[in-house]
């Protein structure tokens, strides 16, 4: 890691942190950190520096791809549903200072994602990308705040389904699983926007690939 070579930043925050009780932050903190754990084990060639959680409520990460940063994002936002609501935006750009804890890099790409992080809040979005041109940003903003907000409205139920699908599972393999009559499956994809929430996903993790072979990642 040096301060000449751009990075792929991931800085996202806790929505409404200090109104949770102790007792749901508790319950927050015991989900969010051995996830982050696991991610930095399984993804730990994809990235630079560790994801840690600063200031009790926000959470960041530098990476080599911009899918890598979104895979660890669509994993959180799995993990975190139904207890807390998060944020996150991300930027390309060289750090500061290679050393030290993550915030104290600092560098144009940490006064990027800040500026963004203060102009997010206000909107009260979901992400905020800024790794390419303005066009592809708003793009990639676009679909994924559109994943989000479908999944957001699923029941707990379509939710299960979905993850099963996501991961590759077939509608009977979901059904035997869950113990479900296959229409029941079949329901919930449909009513839950499944297919969509996959197909737009897919899309994203398209544009992301392009963006990265454009700038030299992959």
């Amino acid at each position: 890691m040096d301060n000449q070579t751009s990075y792929y930043l991931l800085l996202a925050d806790i929505k409404s942190s200090v109104r949770l009780s102790a007792k749901k932050n508790t319950n927050l903190m015991a989900q969010l950190l051995p996830q982050l754990e696991r991610q930095n084990q399984r993804l730990a060639s994809e990235i630079i520096y560790p994801r840690e959680v600063n200031y009790g409520d926000e959470f960041a990460g530098l990476f080599w791809s911009p899918r890598a940063l979104y895979n660890v994002v669509s994993d959180i936002r799995d993990t975190l549903r139904g207890l807390a609501s998060f944020r996150f935006v991300t930027a390309h750009g060289r750090i500061g200072y290679a050393g030290g804890t993550i915030r104290e890099m600092g560098g144009p790409v940490f006064e990027t994602a800040s500026r963004s992080l203060i102009q997010l809040k206000k909107r009260r979005e979901f992400s905020d990308w800024q790794i390419a041109d303005p066009a592809t940003n708003l793009s990639l903003t676009a679909l994924t705040n559109a994943a989000a907000t479908l999944i957001d409205e699923m029941t707990p139920y379509q939710h299960i389904v979905y993850m099963f699908q996501k991961a590759g599972l077939k509608g009977a393999d979901i059904a035997a699983k869950l113990g479900k009559d296959p229409r029941s499956i079949s329901n919930a994809k449909k009513t839950g926007h499944a297919n969509t929430v996959i197909q737009t996903e897919q899309a994203l993790n398209a544009v992301l690939d392009k963006v990265a072979r454009e700038q030299g990642s992959i």
